[in-house]
């Protein structure tokens, strides 16, 4: 539901925050527009719940998915990480979310110690996300960043959609990425199997966020270049694929040799068949890198489009991967599956389309060139940034 109630615009909304003047309509239309779509959503999920259209367990499991789906109507409050983010001022935001991150933990703490169930902790990460928005509202308020209320605008509000529509498929492919393998694998294989990709596959994602976390904080410098300085942005994004490019191989190269001892301490020596998935598997975070960098192109040159194709076409070879290879490979050949698509999503795909053949080298080259500039890359993005 998120990626729908966000609209997939973060990226758009950002940039337009960076580049434009007058932000209280968009602000503003945005922000009703993802309250009233997050009621809707909360809706559409009890009713579904309500009349039986999706088969759970229990009534408690249909009351979790009801406390998480919550946050999604106080969504709009999350607009103001954006307005932080385009100031370049996001570290409030990230000291606001850690305190209440803070409080959240220890309220946990508590209900482990009282021996509550289930419910109290779903209702514990809704309290973690509602109020986490919140406090970031009003740290942005407390800064003047928050613009003056105007009613929204239907210009506006048009002008999102008609941007931001291949973004919503885009994030709605992404969500099916990270959950068709372990779907797949419980249909055709067994729980167990599943359970091994999924340990694997977790331990891999948590370096997804180093990414997201630069392409955020690059993403009002490389606006500001394209808008004001064409030539130079040039210079500029070519950089900044070599950093995506060397941190991938360090985040691999790191993750490849401390992680088999994060498995059997986090999770127990029955876990230990994660580990072969896991080594397979973190390779994909090389092309998590470079699809990240290259959406920030697209998302500042409007080509939206691409990247929805390209993302639909690594969902289709995923699947059509897993069909083969669970069978004979079971989780490995869905930790296979999942890099070979990632590949093709976010590298291979750029080959295809004119549009981006200078984009399919500019990859190419930073992969190949990087680690002979390390030294002058990691002093530049130490002292320039």
């Amino acid at each position: 539901m998120r990626p729908i109630v966000s609209m997939g615009s973060d990226q758009v909304v950002t940039r337009r925050f960076i580049h434009e003047d007058k932000r209280a309509g968009l602000y503003w239309t945005m922000f009703c527009t993802r309250i009233a779509l997050g009621l809707a959503a909360c809706i559409t999920v009890f009713l579904c719940l309500y009349f039986g259209l999706v088969k759970l367990s229990d009534e408690t499991e249909s009351w979790v998915i009801i406390i998480t789906t919550i946050p999604l109507i106080f969504s709009g409050f999350e607009l103001s990480t954006l307005l932080l983010r385009a100031d370049l001022l996001n570290k409030y935001g990230v000291i606001a979310i850690n305190v209440v991150l803070l409080f959240v933990s220890a309220a946990k703490i508590l209900l482990i110690y009282l021996g509550m169930d289930i419910l109290w902790f779903a209702a514990m990460n809704a309290c973690n996300a509602i109020l986490a928005g919140i406090v970031t509202f009003l740290v942005s308020r407390r800064l003047g960043l928050v613009p003056t209320f105007v009613l929204p605008s239907k210009e506006i509000f048009r002008g999102v959609i008609q941007e931001c529509w291949p973004l919503i498929i885009s994030s709605l492919s992404v969500v099916l990425y990270m959950n068709v393998d372990c779907l797949m694998l419980r249909t055709m294989d067994s729980a167990s199997e599943a359970g091994i990709y999924a340990v694997a596959a977790r331990l891999s994602m948590v370096w997804y966020f180093l990414p997201v976390a630069l392409g955020a904080s690059f993403l009002p410098w490389l606006t500001k270049i394209y808008h004001d300085n064409p030539d130079r942005y040039q210079a500029a994004l070519r950089r900044y694929f070599e950093i995506n490019a060397l941190l991938s191989y360090a985040c691999v190269l790191v993750a490849f040799f401390t992680f088999p001892i994060l498995i059997n301490l986090l999770f127990g020596p029955k876990y230990h068949e994660s580990l072969v998935v896991f080594q397979a598997h973190i390779f994909g975070v090389i092309f998590v890198f470079m699809g990240t960098a290259r959406a920030q192109h697209l998302n500042l040159s409007q080509m939206h489009v691409f990247n929805m194709a390209s993302t639909l076409l690594g969902l289709l070879i995923n699947v059509g991967l897993n069909l083969y290879l669970i069978p004979l490979y079971s989780s490995y050949g869905a930790a296979i599956s999942t890099v070979i698509s990632f590949s093709v999503s976010a590298y291979l795909s750029s080959f295809l389309f004119p549009q981006l053949s200078s984009i399919a080298m500019l990859q190419t080259t930073s992969w190949l060139t990087s680690p002979f500039k390390s030294y002058f890359i990691l002093k530049e993005l130490i002292y320039s940034r």
